[in-house]
C-alpha cells in the first residue's frame, strides 16, 4: 500500500466509525440508558459511586434510580432521608428515597454502605447547561458532591431515554 493509499483509508475509517451514531440521531433512536459508573469526591475526602439503572425488580415499582455505594467501609448513607439536588440557579429536587429496593422485600438488611433514589422526581429535569449540586445522606452529615458537566448532561437527557415500560 502506497502512501496514497493509507490517506484514502483514515477517513472512510473515520467515516465507518461515525456512521452508526449518524444513523441513529437521523432514525431518531432514543439513547439507551446508561451504565456508567460515576467517581464522586467531595473536600472532606469522602468517596462514592453512582450509577442510573432502571428499576429491574417486579415487586418494586418501576422507574429510573440512582444508585450510591460508599468505597470506604466508614461511610455509611441514611436510608430515610431524600436526596437533595440544586442548581446555581436556585432550583431544588428532593428525590424519595428508595434504599429499601435494594434488597428483597422478604426484610433483608439493607447494605449500610449503600443508598438508591428515585429518579422519575427528577422533573422538570435540569438544565445541561448549569452545574448540578447533590446532597447525598449519610451516617455522618450531608455529603456534598459537585457533578461533571458530563454527568449533568446524562440526568438532563433522561427524559428521552426509552424505558422497558415504553416498548411493551
Amino acid at each position: 500500500m502506497n502512501c496514497r493509499d493509507r490517506g484514502q483509508v483514515r477517513p472512510m475509517r473515520w467515516l465507518l466509525g461515525v456512521l452508526p451514531l449518524l444513523m441513529a440521531l437521523l432514525l431518531g433512536t432514543s439513547p439507551a440508558l446508561a451504565a456508567d459508573t460515576w467517581s464522586l469526591s467531595d473536600q472532606a475526602g469522602h468517596r462514592l459511586s453512582a450509577q442510573v439503572f432502571e428499576q429491574p425488580f417486579p415487586e418494586y415499582p418501576s422507574g429510573l434510580r440512582i444508585r450510591f455505594n460508599a468505597l470506604d467501609a466508614k461511610t455509611t448513607l441514611d436510608h430515610g432521608t431524600d436526596l437533595v439536588l440544586s442548581d446555581s440557579m436556585g432550583q431544588k429536587w428532593n428525590l424519595p428515597n428508595r434504599s429499601e429496593e435494594l434488597v428483597p422485600t422478604d426484610g433483608s438488611v439493607v447494605p449500610a454502605g449503600s443508598a438508591q433514589f428515585d429518579l422519575d422526581a427528577l422533573m422538570p429535569r435540569p438544565s445541561e447547561a448549569l452545574p448540578l449540586h447533590v446532597a447525598v445522606p449519610s451516617g455522618q452529615g450531608v455529603l456534598d458532591f459537585n457533578l461533571s458537566p458530563e454527568e449533568v448532561m446524562e440526568l438532563h437527557a433522561l427524559g428521552s431515554v426509552q424505558r422497558r415500560s415504553d416498548k411493551t
